[in-house]
């Protein structure tokens, strides 16, 4: 039998040994990182093509493909407010070519609401902030009513009258219509659909009156007036719609804020290394002038220049916070 060499217990031996297969496994990918990504590249969208998820993914894909000079694709996978698609994220494999662009609806808020999608923030990587933009209230051109506070007034005087739609149950516009009904004290029934570009459409057609929307996704229906904005979530007046007053203006939603952010996952289990690399791709997207101007012209925010780390912390923070709220609401 070979002797154990001096220093060392059969255990220590032992549990190197075990380490071994992880420790290559690790310098595999570091490795492997170097020539990362070496085939087209999948982000998952979990709503339809034309909201604001939609328009922020093919804006990203486009510039980390010059970036990391290879394919990025949009994949959209809409469906339960956006939990098909982060569930598809879930059942990728963890090789680095497949991400989500996850919003604060699908990635946070349904989960906490609606136990049955069966899974929660926490179970994905974050790999790095992607976006953010305020929440805005819209309508017709012709609705009777151009501020926050002439809507609510109209609102209380003809409970269950009008209907306010969002991108589904339990997604940012569905807790924000619920804090707006309990803040003021007001009925109105919710219409939940599949993704933002649907909602804007029959708001158009007069089959709902108000949409609790991104600026982002009612950008080009704002700007040839198709759509008016009531107000905005943001603490500061927004360049897009100057002319509108924000949340704190007003009187029937003072101190009610929201940022609807955007956060690009990967399945549980992906490399570290090839996290990084995307994380610092990412930041230097973010960085470009263009996007900060293209960001303007959309209503939307560029996001702060988070590591993986400090992400998964502003996830945390942000679950707290809405906690209370996401607690009010029943799946249906």
């Amino acid at each position: 039998m070979a002797s154990i060499p001096h220093g060392l217990t059969r255990r220590q031996i032992l549990s190197t040994a075990a380490a071994l297969p992880a420790v290559l496994s690790m310098n595999a990918w570091s490795q492997a990182a170097a020539g990362y990504p070496n085939k087209p590249v999948s982000i998952i969208v979990p709503f339809t093509a034309g909201g604001s998820s939609d328009i922020g993914t093919r804006i990203l894909a486009g510039e980390l493909s010059k970036i990391l000079n290879a394919s990025f694709v949009a994949d959209n996978v809409a469906g339960a407010g956006g939990a098909i698609g982060m569930q598809k994220l879930l059942r990728a494999a963890p090789d680095g070519y497949t991400f989500a662009y996850g919003g604060l609806s699908e990635s946070l808020l349904i989960p906490m609401i609606n136990k049955a999608v069966n899974y929660k923030t926490e179970d994905f990587v974050p790999v790095a902030m992607v976006g953010g933009a305020p929440v805005g209230i819209v309508t017709r051109p012709d609705f009777p009513a151009n501020t926050i506070d002439e809507m609510i007034a109209l609102v209380k005087k003809n409970p269950g009258k009008y209907s306010i739609g969002s991108a589904g149950i339990g997604s940012f516009g569905h807790v924000m219509s619920e804090v707006i009904k309990t803040r003021t004290g007001t009925f109105m029934v919710h219409i939940p659909y599949r993704g933002g570009a649907q909602i804007i459409s029959d708001l158009i057609s007069g089959q709902i009156d108000f949409a609790v929307t991104t600026l982002a996704t009612a950008a080009a229906m704002i700007s040839s007036k198709r759509v008016k904005v009531l107000g905005v979530s943001s603490k500061e007046r927004v360049p897009l719609v100057k002319d509108v007053a924000t949340f704190g203006e007003s009187q029937a939603l003072k101190g009610v804020d929201m940022l609807v952010w955007a956060v690009l996952f990967a399945p549980p289990g992906t490399p570290d290394a090839v996290v990084q690399k995307m994380n610092q791709a990412i930041v230097q997207v973010n960085a470009l002038p263009s996007m900060k101007a293209l960001m303007l012209k959309l209503g939307s925010e560029l996001p702060p220049s988070l590591t993986p780390a400090q992400t998964k912390e502003y996830l945390k923070a942000q679950r707290e916070l809405y906690q209370d709220a996401a607690s009010r609401i029943q799946p249906e």
